[in-house]
């Protein structure tokens, strides 16, 4: 009777400690969030070509976001959104080796295997897209004149701009850390490691 009782027991401490390590906190859902809006919003072939209005997108998910207990019904929150953006066909020039060398200081999508956040399946979706992205020119990014210095192009102004809008509010986040995250040159010498400051920041 003694053995029958320690063994419930140790079966439900066990189902607790994997609860408590699947449930997600509000700051963890969303900066996955943000990574991931980001990330599609370079990388997806429709989203980097202006398909969608990725705004309006980012505000129709984030309470599916918020709503998400765990890490497989987050990660499947990402895998129906993903989905519903379309087929990402196969890139052929994606695999072709360079001549020369990149600066990949500041390269760094190791997130995307994350699999504290993140299911298996819903990594390999997101390198799939990284492996066959976007080609050519892009919608929300251009390169100016010969240096090829970055112009962000086609964002929403929103001049009714209100601070007590949550939404607004991380919009604001997500866009200014995705673009240091893409294109800031410098951004391996800033002071803090640039992927800590949404977990400061988004609080």
């Amino acid at each position: 009777m003694r053995n029958t009782i320690l063994i419930f027991l140790t079966i439900i401490i066990c189902s607790n400690i994997n609860l408590a390590q699947s449930s997600l906190s509000e700051t963890e859902k969303l900066v996955a969030t943000a990574k991931v809006w980001g990330f599609l919003k370079y990388y997806h072939p429709k989203v980097a070509n202006g398909e969608f209005n990725w705004d309006k997108q980012l505000f129709e998910f984030l309470p599916k976001v918020k709503n998400a207990p765990d890490k497989e019904r987050l990660s499947q929150v990402y895998i129906d959104w993903i989905d519903k953006l379309g087929e990402v066909k196969k890139c052929k020039k994606c695999a072709q080796k360079k001549e020369y060398e990149h600066f990949d200081k500041n390269f760094d999508l190791n997130w995307l295997e994350n699999n504290q956040i993140f299911t298996s399946e819903l990594s390999e979706k997101l390198k799939f897209i990284e492996k066959n992205r976007h080609q050519g020119k892009k919608y929300y990014v251009a390169s100016n004149g010969k240096i090829g210095n970055v112009t962000v192009t086609n964002e929403i102004d929103y001049k009714e701009f209100d601070w007590k809008d949550e939404n607004l509010r991380l919009l604001t986040l997500f866009r200014y850390w995705n673009i240091i995250e893409y294109f800031f040159p410098y951004k391996y010498q800033t002071d803090t490691n640039w992927g800590e400051i949404l977990e400061e920041m988004i609080p």
